[in-house]
């Protein structure tokens, strides 16, 4: 783009807002978080270089903010951080647009107020940091004319009017090599999909949306799992050079070439499901590391007290670090869409949302690009020049060697839905309409499926009449699969509605004896339940698991089951040898056989069904295995005690049966598997005489242990009136 072009531009745009004296805006994806925005440039700096801005005397000066830029976060409150009283640009700002710092999600409401539960804030404790979740803002960046005639010129505007001429507009000359280093405080211990990002000259969630676009030049120079952080560790990220997460610690990335113009700014985000609190930013210019104060971030406490983001002090109801959806519980399943989009990909403060299987905080469906472009109103979505995946876990498909799903699609199944709307931007370039399995990107080979990726690709000219049912049955898939529907830049728009994933000649393994789960039913493990059998016979099992958490609030195992249809039985196993359990972990940490009346998520530990179990758990100096039983009482709460005598190679076996009115649950223990030595007897049990179908099977929730355990004799058999 010439510099006549600009200029003609910004004078269209300049007369719109005198015309119209001001332009208010706010964001417009769901998590938008921007208020409302005055832009006065009716009296643009006429005189000068333009600070470096560049394309002609019409854009307003930059005066640069000097490194190195220091930042402890000490402002009085969370608003009071974004403001310029705390910190104000150094270029001349209209009222109200001079903050240094600026939320473009995570703070404010769609309409400008303050979100009280919302996910980006400063902690209230007397050394305040920065809790950073699902959110994103900017540092040094003015409100330019070269966003274009957009809304919010401070949000989701690169690379905008001065992409062919390389313009940014922020106060930091980055034209030199530099660093970003900060201390990590805390962080999520247990696997997520969450990423902590860092931009350059890029305002969007999107890498290639700046002046740098992408590729190891691209505007994204930071770019790892949340749970992959070190509390207390400095990261420090050279551009160019490499990137670690402590001083000396492993190499994480490495950026071969400068990012930065003499009028940078920098954007930070947490992406959906995941937080991070941080302390003691430092921007420097990579000649002057060693001169600047560079704090202990060992001694930074971890206990940081939560914030209510509207008084900026210690508040109980402030929100939680993470939320919970509802995990996802395999095929067949219908994409639900009688809410909105903010539900449905897991942004709506307190609404319930579907979750991957193994972790409650991650959104099921997640958006790739676009999201301001997706909506779901009367059962229906709604899209364009977007695209979303359906049970992705976030790992990056192009950079994985395996898929990262969590819809097992190794058996036959069929994707279904119904387009009731379809158009293109321009009919004479029509828009495509693409579905990909086990790829997350636009690339079709980025795929261990190679270009087979992309199942199907539609214009508006493929489809005959509207509605049109779309069915595809893919002939390839994983255990761990998911998938993304795209419309290309050129769709103008397509509406679809009952999309479903179904299996056509029955569930993988339904032959199989026992169907393994990775099961989230209440609370939270340290470390996401997983396990497979590597034996699957009916009368013997080898299982390897590890994770899960059984603790008196939680219900989280991997579980090998069958389904029966009785009231009163007996199921009965010998653990014939235990390997990998070293690591004394106590009773929350167990393994044997199992009994339960459905596997069912709740919210709360109190509100499962009845279950029992009877096996072992590891605990000790040195570790040893200790005999146990427990089992769901009516009143919410869960009862356990050893069973001392137990002993690997030993028989185990649980009897539920109806006892007049109540329902009975009693363990025991064999040395032989002939005679059976009673361990317990109990009528309080939260089953009832109503309960006559069970799930019985073999389970593990191990927690840092990774078992293997050899089940054999094992046996389902009613119990005589």
């Amino acid at each position: 783009m010439n510099t006549k072009l600009i200029n003609t531009k910004l004078t269209l745009l300049s007369s719109l807002i005198i015309a119209s004296s001001f332009m208010t805006g706010c964001g417009s994806e769901p998590d938008s978080s921007a208020p409302d925005i005055i832009i006065n440039i009716e009296n643009p700096d006429g005189g000068g270089d333009g600070g470096g801005d560049g394309g002609g005397s019409d854009l307003p000066e930059i005066a640069n903010t000097d490194l190195p830029l220091i930042e402890t976060f000490g402002a009085n409150d969370t608003t009071g951080f974004f403001s310029a009283d705390y910190k104000a640009l150094a270029s001349e700002a209209e009222e109200g647009e001079g903050g240094f710092y600026y939320s473009m999600a995570g703070v404010y409401m769609a309409d400008g107020s303050l979100d009280t539960e919302g996910s980006n804030w400063i902690t209230a404790d007397a050394d305040q940091k920065m809790r950073l979740g699902d959110a994103r803002f900017t540092i040094a960046q003015t409100v330019s004319p070269l966003a274009g005639d957009v809304a919010d010129p401070r949000k989701d505007s690169t690379p905008g009017d001065g992409v062919d001429d390389g313009l940014s507009w922020g106060e930091l000359d980055l034209s030199q090599d530099y660093k970003i280093s900060f201390c990590v405080v805390a962080a999520p211990d247990t696997a997520s999909s969450s990423d902590f990002q860092i931009y350059v000259d890029n305002n969007t969630t999107s890498e290639a949306s700046s002046i740098h676009g992408g590729g190891n030049v691209g505007s994204r120079i930071f770019n790892v799992p949340v749970n992959t952080l070190v509390p207390g560790k400095r990261v420090e990220i050279n551009i160019p050079g490499d990137t670690t997460l402590e001083d000396g610690g492993t190499l994480v990335a490495s950026k071969p070439d400068l990012v930065g113009t003499e009028n940078s700014f920098i954007a930070m985000r947490v992406s959906s499901g995941g937080w991070a609190v941080f302390d003691d930013l430092l921007i420097e210019y990579q000649s002057d590391v060693g001169n600047n104060p560079q704090p202990d971030c060992a001694s930074k406490d971890s206990n940081y007290k939560l914030v209510n983001p509207a008084t900026g002090g210690d508040d109980e109801n402030a929100p939680e670090p993470e939320v919970e959806g509802t995990p996802f519980g395999g095929l067949p399943f219908t994409v639900d869409l009688t809410s909105d989009a903010d539900t449905l990909f897991g942004e709506a403060d307190g609404a319930d949302f579907l979750s991957i299987s193994n972790d409650r905080a991650d959104p099921f469906y997640k958006v790739t690009s676009g999201s301001s472009r997706i909506t779901v109103e009367n059962n229906a979505l709604s899209m364009n020049n977007a695209r979303f995946t359906i049970g992705d876990t976030g790992v990056p498909s192009a950079e994985a060697t395996n898929p990262s799903g969590d819809i097992d699609l190794s058996a036959p199944y069929r994707i279904s839905m119904t387009i009731t709307d379809f158009s293109s931007a321009d009919a004479a370039d029509p828009g495509k309409f693409q579905v990909y399995i086990d790829n997350n990107t636009t690339s079709s080979g980025n795929s261990i499926h190679g270009g087979d990726s992309k199942v199907i690709e539609l214009t508006p000219d493929d489809v005959s009449s509207l509605p049109y049912e779309l069915t595809l049955e893919p002939e390839f898939g994983t255990a761990n699969s998911f998938l993304q529907l795209r419309a290309d830049s050129r769709v103008g728009n397509i509406t679809i509605e009952n999309i479903k994933i179904e299996y056509t000649d029955g569930a993988p393994g339904a032959d199989a004896e026992w169907m393994p789960n990775d099961l989230n039913l209440a609370g939270e493990s340290d470390i996401a339940p997983a396990g497979s059998l590597s034996e699957n016979e009916a009368f013997s099992v080898t299982l390897e698991a590890t994770g899960g958490n059984m603790s008196s609030s939680n219900h989280n195992m991997f579980f090998a089951s069958q389904k029966i249809e009785m009231s009163d039985f007996m199921f009965t196993a010998q653990i014939s040898s235990v390997t990998g359990a070293d690591i004394a972990t106590g009773n929350a940490y167990r393994f044997g056989i199992m009994a339960m009346e459905n596997m069912d998520p709740v919210a709360d530990f109190a509100d499962l069904p009845g279950w029992a179990d009877a096996g072992f758990y590891v605990d000790g100096d040195p570790a040893a295995l200790i005999g146990s039983r427990a089992q769901m009482k009516p009143s919410g709460s869960r009862s356990r005690s050893d069973i001392p005598e137990l002993e690997v190679g030993d028989y185990v076996r649980i009897e539920i049966y109806d006892d007049g009115a109540e329902k009975r649950v009693k363990r025991y223990y064999s040395k032989d598997g002939i005679d059976f030595v009673q361990a317990n007897s109990t009528s309080d049990f939260a089953a009832t005489t109503d309960s006559d179908t069970w799930y019985v099977g073999l389970y593990a929730a191990p927690g840092e242990n990774n078992i293997t355990v050899e089940f054999d004799n094992i046996s389902i058999d009613p119990l005589a009136p």
